[in-house]
């Protein structure tokens, strides 16, 4: 899905990279950091650079499109200092000269952007490879410290953060449907509208309450936590909002291995237990999670081989669901 940035093309990517990087130059003289270096990180929800000053601080420059809700980032940031004042150690956002947290940035050719700035999470991303058993465990107990955390959070009357259900999906689903042909073909597409639809009729009937709803961080992938002695820390928290705590796990465990998942679970129960016929609502929401992965990624061409490649593992979950055979910790069959 369209987040923002036009990077549909080689051509539209450099374009967009030369105005951020403009943007980026121009954000970083509103803030009171002698910066001696500037690293470009990634493309997503936002663009990201790290910044170095002189003493060594490390920080992480966000440079958002400007059709992204200010409020929805202020927000972000109060849920983080939230978060914070229990005791976790999470990214913490910088002010600038004027004392707020978000910082208006245009380029020459009209193109506009604002940012925010965020104090450097010190720590190193793990392979899914390379993650040992006690690892993902940890992993799993982070996000229920995150939920335990979260359970008394009370927002300001200006918060704004997505909601992660049924009209999310909804959206995510028809967006699919639209941009979908060049890496689903018709036969695969009918399992998907029958997973989708699954999907649909499961979520209308699960009742939420402060035990397994709230704010989540609903991106904590792999990707999203780093490792310092031993120990994970969540960063990335671009895409919170409020969500089914399962969903949340289902998120993270998209893109383990089976038995990875049953560590993560387990290594989450440690600090907060999980509902009855949890693994029938997990399978939902993991389903759930790979359409709206796919939508996101449907409009670029540039990911079109890796969605290609991706389609037998994807595909037998889908058909394992439908079939209603589980599927949340059993190796499947991508041959069929």
């Amino acid at each position: 899905m369209n987040n923002g940035f036009r990077i549909n093309t080689e051509e539209n990517r450099h374009r967009t990279l030369r105005q951020v990087k403009q943007a980026a130059f121009h954000a970083l003289q509103e803030y009171e950091i002698d910066w001696n270096s500037i690293h470009f990180i990634q493309v997503s929800e936002h663009v990201t650079f790290r910044i170095v000053n002189d003493v060594g601080e490390q920080f992480l420059l966000r440079i958002h499109p400007d059709n992204k809700q200010r409020e929805g980032t202020i927000s972000e940031i109060e849920w983080l200092f939230a978060l914070k004042s229990k005791g976790l150690l999470l990214p913490e956002a910088v002010i600038n000269r004027e004392g707020t947290f978000i910082t208006e940035a245009s380029v020459c050719d009209g193109q506009r952007f604002y940012s925010s700035l965020m104090r450097w999470v010190e720590g190193k991303h793990v392979d899914k490879s390379e993650l040992t058993e006690q690892g993902i465990r940890k992993i799993g107990s982070l996000m229920a410290k995150l939920h335990e955390a979260s359970s008394d959070f009370s927002p300001s009357s200006g918060f704004t953060r997505p909601s992660w259900g049924v009209l999310s999906f909804k959206r995510d689903w028809d967006h699919l449907s639209l941009h979908r042909k060049h890496f689903i073909s018709d036969e695969g597409f009918k399992l998907y509208s029958a997973a989708a639809t699954k999907v649909a009729t499961c979520l209308e009937t699960f009742t939420r309450h402060e035990q397994n709803y709230g704010m989540i961080h609903a991106d904590l992938h792999n990707g999203n936590v780093i490792f310092r002695d031993n120990e994970p820390y969540p960063i990335d928290f671009g895409r919170c909002g409020f969500g089914y705590h399962l969903y949340d796990i289902a998120q993270a465990i998209m893109g383990l291995y089976p038995t990875q998942r049953a560590y993560f679970v387990e290594g989450y129960q440690r600090i907060r237990k999980l509902e009855n016929e949890y693994i029938m609502k997990l399978e939902c929401f993991l389903v759930m999670a790979i359409i709206e992965a796919y939508s996101f990624h449907a409009e670029n061409p540039l990911e079109t081989e890796g969605l290609i490649e991706e389609q037998p593992y994807a595909q037998a979950i889908l058909r394992a669901y439908v079939n209603g055979t589980t599927f949340l910790f059993n190796s499947l069959d991508t041959s069929k």
